[in-house]
């Protein structure tokens, strides 16, 4: 798929560490998603030990979401470029584009000179990029970065490092309205990211504390920027992609969900995981269903027996309950 084919629908589920898996991005699919991307993968990872490694793992991509985006991060050109010329021999039309992790905050991985820190190195960066989009234009795939505003608190090398990046070839940036030393907290930096927008010939997309459907809607319609990538705003409500496409599509604003249809989608999250991880991956869906009772009555009485609940069917049956208990107290 190209990347104009991509752009038809500018909403796209931004990479999400320890969140965003196959299950959660089937389901961010289904709701409007107009592309989904991985979890950052180590290509370091992938090197090593291609097909035994966590790194490998995460390449696997739900037959729901594909084509989708792969992001992988590391800090040395040549491996990155065999990296994703890898990606793209294994994973072929199901591939949409590899994204490049140029925002991780996190220290593990700054230490390394990778996510982030790269910002810090514009010139590695440059050649990380050309090195990677020569290696992927055999495939026809396009290769995108993820960055911030700035390493420091206060700085603002967004724009520079964002031209020096489509200099070196990237096909689309997206823009953290963060610094590295803000992590997640404070205010994402509209008017920088903005600027990005304004002075790249590339398309540029929004990232950072895009919460709500009128927030994505703003930037799609106010701004220079050519699309979205939903990260935090879509835990716990992945049906923000279903009211975004309302609101695109001239809603007033978007139809509230009603509790009926909220547990429906929770429980078809339930089945993808069960279908994905069998036996393995109720713990993880725990992180998910905890962010799906905010806001609802009872919530913190859910959470503690969601908290212990050890299997599947556990986890289908408190829903009933829980949801029996709310329409019986509503």
């Amino acid at each position: 798929m190209t990347l104009d084919a991509l752009l038809a629908n500018p909403v796209w589920l931004a990479p999400l560490a320890g969140v965003a898996d196959a299950p959660f991005r089937a389901l961010c699919k289904e709701q409007g998603a107009g592309l989904t991307c991985t979890e950052m993968i180590s290509a370091k990872g992938l090197h090593y030990n291609p097909e035994g490694s966590g790194s490998a793992r995460l390449l696997r991509l739900s037959p729901v979401e594909a084509p989708a985006a792969v992001q992988l991060f590391g800090a040395e050109p040549e491996l990155m470029a065999e990296q994703a010329a890898a990606v793209a021999e294994r994973l072929g039309k199901d591939l949409a584009l590899v994204d490049v992790n140029m925002g991780c905050p996190v220290p593990k991985v700054v230490k390394r000179g990778e996510g982030s820190a790269l910002m810090t190195t514009p010139d590695r960066a440059a050649r990380i990029v050309s090195a990677m989009t020569a290696a992927l234009e055999p495939y026809g795939v396009a290769l995108t970065i993820k960055m911030r505003i700035g390493y420091d608190s206060g700085e603002d090398c967004a724009v520079d490092f964002a031209l020096r990046m489509q200099d070196a070839g990237v096909a689309l940036i997206t823009v953290h309205g963060r610094t590295r030393a803000q992590f997640y907290q404070g205010v994402s930096d509209d008017a920088a990211v903005i600027r990005v927008a304004e002075a790249c010939s590339v398309p540029v997309f929004a990232s950072g504390d895009i919460l709500t459907a009128e927030r994505a809607l703003w930037f799609l319609e106010q701004t220079p920027v050519a699309g979205v990538a939903v990260a935090r705003g879509a835990i716990g409500r992945p049906w923000i992609f279903r009211e975004i496409a309302q609101l695109r599509q001239g809603a007033p604003e978007a139809a509230e969900l009603s509790l009926e249809d909220r547990f429906a989608l929770i429980r078809r999250h339930v089945i993808l995981a069960r279908d994905w991880y069998g036996g393995e991956g109720v713990a993880r869906l725990r992180r998910h269903l905890l962010r799906y009772s905010a806001g609802l009555a009872g919530a913190s009485y859910f959470r503690a027996r969601i908290s212990v609940a050890a299997s599947y069917e556990a986890v289908l049956e408190l829903l009933d309950e829980y949801e029996a208990w709310l329409v019986e107290h509503d």
